[in-house]
Formats: C-alpha cells, structure tokens, sequence
C-alpha cells in the first residue's frame, strides 16, 4: 500500500488568522460563496482605500 501524502494547503485561507477565518466563514455562508472567496473579498475591502471628503468641503446629508 502505498502512503497518503501529506496535504498542504496552497489556499489563502491558510495563512488567515483565526478572526480572519471566522469572518470568511460567515460571509461565505450568508453569501453563497466559499470561504476563499469571502476571504479573498474581505482581504480586497481592508486593502482599498476610503474615500474621504476634500478638506474645507462640508459633506451634504
């Protein structure tokens, strides 16, 4: 017989931190996506950049 390989994990979610993980898992779930996914979307929100009003430009509401 021959031996089972050790599995390792090329996928993002690897390298995510426990919260990170969590986070994915619930936005796949409420979303229908898998959790590389949600975490891939996730990870592109927190790198994005706010948008922040111009300064000495009030905001309209």
């Amino acid at each position: 017989m021959a031996k089972k390989k050790d599995r390792q994990g090329t996928s993002d979610i690897a390298a995510a931190s426990p919260a990170e993980i969590h986070e994915a898992a619930y936005f796949a779930r409420k979303c229908g996506l898998t959790r590389d996914e949600a975490l891939q979307m996730i990870r592109e929100a927190h790198r994005s950049p706010a948008v922040k009003p111009a300064e000495g430009e009030k905001r309209k509401h």
